[in-house]
């Protein structure tokens, strides 16, 4: 193993490595990546040239402007090159005791994964990695962001890559600057660049002897596509850099437009998704999908958008998910099919509703709609204590459930017609009851039992349901349906 010279490090950015820190500190300007990396910064370190830049130039940034912010290392070891893979965490390891910096080692069986969730080597050892930084930065409070080392010819090989799977826009568009926390200060550097510079001051790092093997789709692009490129360009990893970039400015317009969309509506029907222009359409079912399965195959939304001229029908769009569609309202759920069980007895005060992630609260007088601002949602009821038998509670519909109000008994399922509810939403709307049976379904009468409505003023209910951030776990109301 090379030795390691601090010295080297501390002359790096003055002189072989000037360039460099220019071009990354424009990148995290003009990204807005500050506020990631002042919250603290974990940085996958592989003990690659890219890595050991990346680390590198987060140090003199700290130090640059005089900021206190933590760094951490993270190596993980993938379990795939055997002494090799060691002696690059080995690396690593004098590496940041050498500089000061906290270092991490995690070592995983990717192999195995690969094998168990049939997916690619590089596609596993990618999901080990990101959901190991996720995880020691859930733990951390001085860790907001994780800093990774793609670089500009890194991106040029992704875009090749999607583009020759037929990718749409968001796959060609290559890899982001900023993904939810993960940020790329490096991505507008060229592999090149880095290794010339750190060569030229002398900075050790390791070479990963699986980079040489063209059985990688990866390093095929590397080796052999990319410069053949040259021949039309001479400088194709800058071009295909502003490609992406264009790119993404398009995918970006086109999702707000599509999440505008999504924002506007309770509820979404088949006729308005038809409405839309395709790659709108595509967009907003990969949103509202986005909550339990991420992104949409392309197979997967022409399949779904062929069935949208059905007002009933039912899609497996994959990772346990469903499209549905019933009398032409449109939602993707993990629970069709299933039975919700629930009893929660409610008290004067506010009562939990979980897990459906809301409130009830039972007040003698009736509740300040200030106090109801606090919810996503909420509604409000008010009753008569004098009509209550017993304790009160809610529990899903049953079979043969009425409610009397208005001078008229009201049978639910004719309610829950009426108003076009969904039969997999049904369970999902909270009944309280008493001794007697239903006393007020949320967006519907209150059990009057002959009280006028002048004289129910003893008692409020209120339903505030706290998160929408998952919708196949919250409680709703029969005035949502109101369209």
């Amino acid at each position: 193993m090379e030795q390691i010279d601090q010295r080297k490090f501390l002359q790096f950015f003055s002189y072989d490595g000037k360039n460099i820190y220019e071009k990354a500190e424009d990148t995290v300007c003009r990204y807005g990546m500050e506020k990631y990396i002042e919250s603290g910064v974990l940085v996958g370190l592989s003990g690659g040239a890219d890595s050991v830049m990346l680390l590198c130039f987060l140090m003199e940034y700290r130090r640059r402007r005089e900021l206190d912010f933590s760094i951490v290392c993270v190596h993980v070891n993938h379990g795939i090159r055997g002494e090799e893979a060691d002696n690059d965490q080995e690396f690593c390891h004098r590496l940041c005791d050498e500089l000061g910096v906290e270092f991490i080692a995690q070592s995983y069986n990717v192999p195995q994964l690969a094998k168990s969730s049939r997916v690619g080597l590089e596609e596993a050892a990618r999901m080990t990695r990101y959901s190991i930084f996720q995880w020691i930065i859930r733990g951390r409070d001085d860790l907001g962001a994780v800093a990774v080392a793609h670089n500009m010819s890194d991106n040029a090989e992704t875009v090749i890559f999607n583009i020759l799977r037929g990718s749409g826009a968001r796959g060609a568009s290559g890899i982001r600057p900023i993904r939810d926390n993960i940020i790329r200060p490096l991505i507008e550097i060229t592999k090149s660049e880095i290794t010339s510079a750190l060569d030229a001051a002398g900075i050790p790092y390791v070479i990963d002897s699986t980079n040489i093997c063209r059985d990688y789709t990866r390093n095929y692009i590397r080796h052999d596509v990319i410069p053949a490129f040259k021949r039309i360009n001479d400088d194709p990893e800058k071009m295909l850099s502003r490609f992406s970039a264009n790119l993404r400015s398009d995918d970006d317009y086109i999702t707000s437009v599509a999440k505008e969309f999504v924002d506007a509506r309770k509820i979404i029907k088949n006729i308005d998704l038809l409405s839309l222009h395709y790659s709108v359409y595509i967009r907003v079912l990969t949103i509202m999908a986005g909550k339990t399965t991420g992104n949409i195959s392309s197979i997967v939304a022409s399949d779904v958008h062929k069935l949208l001229e059905k007002e009933n029908f039912s899609y497996s769009i994959g990772g346990g998910a469903i499209f549905v569609c019933e009398r032409g309202l449109c939602r993707v759920s993990r629970n069709i099919g299933e039975k919700i069980v629930f009893c929660i007895e409610v008290n004067e005060g506010v009562t939990s509703l979980e897990p459906f992630k809301a409130d009830c609260i039972l007040s003698r007088g009736k509740i300040d709609k200030t106090y109801l601002n606090v919810y996503k949602m909420s509604i409000q009821a008010n009753l008569s204590s004098a009509i209550i038998d017993g304790s009160l509670y809610f529990r899903p519909k049953k079979d043969g459930d009425v409610v009397y109000y208005g001078g008229m008994t009201h049978k639910l399922k004719k309610l829950f017609s009426d108003k076009k509810i969904p039969l997999s939403l049904r369970g999902y709307i909270p009944i309280l009851c008493d001794n007697k049976g239903v006393v007020w379904v949320p967006g519907f009468g209150v059990r009057d039992d002959g009280v006028p409505k002048d004289k129910r003023s003893d008692l409020f209910v209120a339903l505030g349901i706290r998160s929408e951030d998952n919708d196949d776990q919250r409680i709703y109301f029969g005035s949502e349906f109101d369209l």
